[in-house]
């Protein structure tokens, strides 16, 4: 949670007081954070439908969810961590700059140096 947490807050998305293209991190820029959680992206395709059994349950998403929140809040300022509602249908309007969308996924636990598995 710690490498996703830090990508999020200082991946170099945005562009600097210069103008810079891809210079600037949300925590350099002091930009709001906005989670929703998405069971939907974890999905696989068999035949013309989608496939959610390898999404995590309820059971054990809501609590991760909610203590990935508090990380995000630990490592930056806690005001200005916002999300939604866990597991509710929400309209979520966005201005998407670009296009670009930024996939990030966690690399296994055996790939962080120094980082013992669960």
């Amino acid at each position: 949670m710690e490498y996703i947490v830090k990508k999020i807050l200082n991946l170099k998305l945005f562009d600097d007081e210069k103008g810079k293209r891809w210079a600037a991190s949300v925590m350099d820029k002091r930009y709001e954070v906005l989670c929703v959680s998405q069971f939907t992206l974890y999905h696989v395709m068999k035949g013309n439908k989608l496939d959610f059994h390898r999404a995590m349950s309820a059971a054990h998403a809501e609590p991760f969810y909610k203590n990935f929140i508090g990380e995000l809040g630990k490592a930056y300022e806690p005001e200005l961590i916002k999300d939604g509602q866990f597991g509710a249908l929400m309209t979520v309007r966005i201005e998407n700059d670009g296009p670009v969308t930024i996939e990030i996924e966690s690399p296994s636990p055996k790939e962080i140096p120094g980082l013992v598995p669960e």
